[in-house]
């Protein structure tokens, strides 16, 4: 019989090194989430200049990165690129402003008056959860989180109708008004109503579509004109606000 084989010692498993171009890609998505984050939460008011070298300084990330997070921002409509002066946060104008969230009030009005039968006691159940969260945010002071699900209430009552192209194009007009409401709501002010949010599903639930479509036109209207605009945003220290203490 031949001699037993002996056994080689396993070798070590070889650390995996993140890829050179996945690296950069999570540089870019961590300075666009914090620029992001400090417009949700009024530390960016509208109109502030976002000056690159003190944003590369404030990151730690080169030019090229940066402006690749700013035409990103820019295609978002959170940042506006002007010729010979760079990039500062959006100013929607009220022309806007009254466009976009009449275009909402179009597609929500008809979306809630064909729901009918599929706004089961089930699915509404569950929108009234993102209603529980929204109020407890608000609550808490967590405004930013208060307006992304402020948001999401409207397009998880858009789901209920299961019309996804209706759905992708409420997606956008819904992150221009939030960002609008972001911008000009003062901290606090309680714009998107979470109380207005759970009468309408108190209409669904009942089946009065209309009362409801006529509710949301409200409510959608009142966030509207309860927008504040300031036409003359402070000067923001960059480095300060971003960067990561020591």
């Amino acid at each position: 019989m031949p001699p037993p084989r002996k056994n080689k010692s396993a070798a070590p498993p070889r650390e995996i090194q993140p890829d050179a171009s996945q690296l950069e890609v999570d540089e870019e998505n961590r300075v666009r989430h914090a620029i992001v984050e400090a417009v949700l939460s009024h530390r960016l008011p509208p109109g502030t200049r976002l000056v690159e070298t003190r944003l590369c300084e404030a990151f730690g990330v080169n030019r090229s990165l940066l402006r690749r997070v700013f035409v990103r921002l820019a295609g978002e409509k959170v940042i506006e690129l002007q010729h010979n002066k760079g990039a500062i946060i959006a100013q929607p104008g009220p022309e806007e402003m009254r466009q976009v969230f009449e275009a909402r009030q179009l597609i929500e009005n008809g979306i809630v008056r064909s729901l009918g039968k599929k706004a089961t006691p089930q699915a509404l159940e569950a929108v009234r959860k993102l209603v529980a969260q929204e109020s407890a945010a608000y609550k808490a002071g967590e405004w930013s989180k208060w307006v992304r699900l402020s948001g999401e209430y409207h397009l998880q009552v858009a789901r209920l109708l299961g019309n996804t192209e209706l759905e992708d194009i409420l997606r956008s007009l819904i992150a221009r008004t939030t960002l609008m409401i972001a911008l000009y709501d003062s901290l606090g002010h309680n714009v998107c109503s979470f109380d207005e949010h759970n009468h309408i599903l108190d209409a669904l639930e009942s089946g009065d579509n209309e009362h409801a479509c006529k509710l949301m036109g409200d409510h959608l209207h009142g966030a509207q004109v309860k927008l504040q605009r300031d036409s003359s945003p402070p000067e923001i220290d960059l480095v300060a606000l971003f960067s990561i203490p020591s």
